[in-house]
């Protein structure tokens, strides 16, 4: 992917304070390919925080705000308004937060999950819809791995066939080992464990999404219905921390999917398996560089980032071959590509996750849980 030499895009942040790891990913995510200046932004609803670290990142102190709404106001009424904001705050603000960044006009980058909840999904969706200034990008990061878009581009070719199974998984471990008790659960999981705030579900909106979309990415289908059982810490810590999912799709497909954050060891703990009538592929999150492509007839191909015969990933790497990228790399790929598609005015496709993929998202949360609460299968 060329880089453009045009003006850079003025950036504005909502979240990510310096207690966020994300934040710093998303920070400097944005500035790997000079596409972004951060010029605004929020950063705690503790106002006089916010602005010091606003401060410290060198934004103008007159652009240092105290609350979402007061940026969006404000910044809208700038002759150098900001063209993009970032969001990256818990679940359920999303809706709200993009929604008065919507009204202005100004572009989105969100954190995933798309919302909350379906019914905030449905409404955020809406308000994206109509309004054709603005555009839209989900950070389903890993979707933006060099060799998860080659992974897209075989199936899109027919190179393993009809895809007829998909078995992807993501598991981690929230508690670092620990016994969690009433006493300390929320000093270990502090937000997530507040349904009001971390949304439908903790571990399918926080991490499960991420393992839905990228199964729905990569094979472009879309889950028909599914059945669910999902598991709670304990009948004292009601927050969700183990989802079993089995999924048909709409050509027919099977799906398993299994995603829990209690999972004691579970680290690097991302990865898919898609099988067709003519093979499979499989991608692992530890091992992103990589692809494995296994013909039903022929011996298993390993295939690498950037080299021979994976020329679209070329498009989505900065390092030549032999040498890794990972999770800043993919991050970095959605703010460049949003980039292009703004100061682009071309039809050119685009592979960022959007409010489409955010909504189907929404749909198969929102179905899980409905699912293993009535126990039988359920239509999405």
């Amino acid at each position: 992917m060329q880089r453009i030499k045009a003006k850079k895009l003025t950036l504005g942040i909502v979240g990510g304070g310096p207690k966020s790891w994300i934040g710093h990913v998303h920070r400097i995510s944005s500035r790997f390919d000079d596409q972004y200046e951060i010029m605004a932004g929020v950063f705690s609803r503790n106002a006089k925080f916010s602005k010091k670290f606003g401060k410290s990142l060198g934004i103008s102190p007159d652009r240092c705000y105290s609350n979402y709404k007061e940026m969006a106001d404000r910044e809208s009424k700038r002759k150098d308004c900001i063209k993009v904001v970032a969001i990256m705050t818990p679940p359920s603000s999303h809706q709200t937060i993009s929604e008065k960044f919507i009204d202005k006009n100004i572009h989105i980058i969100s954190d995933k999950p798309f919302a909350g909840n379906l019914e905030q999904a449905k409404k955020l969706y809406k308000k994206i819809k109509s309004n054709k200034k603005i555009k839209y990008a989900l950070t389903h990061n890993y979707s933006a791995y060099p060799m998860v878009r080659e992974a897209k581009k075989l199936v899109e070719k027919g190179k393993i066939g009809k895809v007829e199974y998909i078995n992807v998984e993501y598991v981690q471990d929230w508690s670092s080992g620990k016994n969690l008790t009433t006493r300390n659960s929320k000093k270990i999981l502090k937000w997530k464990i507040d349904n009001k705030i971390v949304g439908a579900s903790a571990v399918l909106n926080e991490i499960g999404s991420h393992a839905y979309h990228m199964a729905i990415y990569i094979s472009g289908l879309k889950a028909k219905s599914i059945f669910a059982d999902i598991k709670q810490i304990s009948n004292k810590i009601k927050m969700d921390n183990n989802a079993q999912v089995m999924i048909n799709f709409n050509n027919g497909a099977k799906g398993m999917f299994w995603t829990n954050v209690m999972a004691r060891g579970g680290v690097y703990g991302l990865r898919i398996r898609i099988f067709g009538s003519k093979g499979s592929l499989e991608w692992i999150q530890n091992d992103p560089n990589y692809l494995k492509f296994n013909p039903s007839r022929g011996a298993v191909r390993l295939l690498e980032r950037g080299f021979f015969n994976t020329n679209f990933s070329k498009n989505f790497s900065r390092l030549k071959f032999g040498h890794p990228e990972g999770y800043l790399d993919a991050f970095a790929n959605i703010y460049r590509e949003f980039a292009t598609s703004l100061k682009n005015k071309s039809k050119k496709r685009y592979f960022f996750p959007n409010e489409d993929e955010g909504l189907e998202t929404a749909k198969f949360i929102d179905a899980c849980k409905l699912s293993s609460k009535k126990k039988k299968w359920v239509k999405i």
